[in-house]
């Protein structure tokens, strides 16, 4: 009786430890992966003229509406080869924010509506979650393009790395006022 109990208890807590371990290198390494397979193409293209946007911040159908209209994209014209084009909607689709795939962006899937915006700020849990900023700011409505420019409060942008711990000093909850747990 007694071996067995020492081997039950030996058993339960090399479970535990297993399990403990797991849940240590998944937490280490969950901030690392963007949640998304990166394409130089879309680097290159899209990052020449501005921070290429990791694609699962927004829905394919919006994607959809920022490749149908690349001769006016917000005020330039980012017309592109039908080759590329192709390629790039493909890989926007299969990278899109969406139901049932795990990212560290799935937050924006609240309250978004069935027309989807065309823009990332625009989304509801995007204001939502930017709503200290320009509570702390007293701005009722952000000027257009305002809050584009995600790297100048996100010092890891660039890497889809959008957590609050992250952002560049004198930004972030911190300086918000208040609770400093406000999501």
């Amino acid at each position: 009786m007694n071996t067995l109990s020492n081997t039950l208890g030996t058993l339960s807590l090399t479970a535990i430890l297993a399990f403990g371990i797991y849940g240590v290198v998944v937490n280490v390494y969950a901030g690392q992966n963007p949640g998304y397979v990166t394409d130089a193409v879309y680097e290159e293209g899209c990052g020449a003229c501005h921070l290429a946007y990791p694609p699962g911040l927004l829905p394919a159908s919006s994607w959809d509406k920022v490749m149908a209209g690349l001769e006016d994209h917000f005020g330039d014209n980012a017309e592109l080869d039908p080759d590329t084009a192709r390629h790039l909607s493909a890989y926007l689709q299969k990278e899109a924010l969406r139901p049932g795939k795990p990212t560290v962006m799935n937050e924006m899937l609240r309250n978004l509506p069935a027309d989807a915006p065309l823009r990332i700020t625009e989304l509801p849990a995007f204001l939502a979650a930017h709503d200290p900023v320009a509570k702390q700011m007293e701005m009722a409505t952000w000027p257009e393009g305002f809050l584009s420019p995600c790297a100048d409060c996100h010092r890891q942008a660039a890497d889809a790395r959008f957590e609050k711990e992250l952002m560049h000093p004198g930004y972030g909850p911190s300086n918000w006022g208040g609770p400093q747990n406000e999501d």
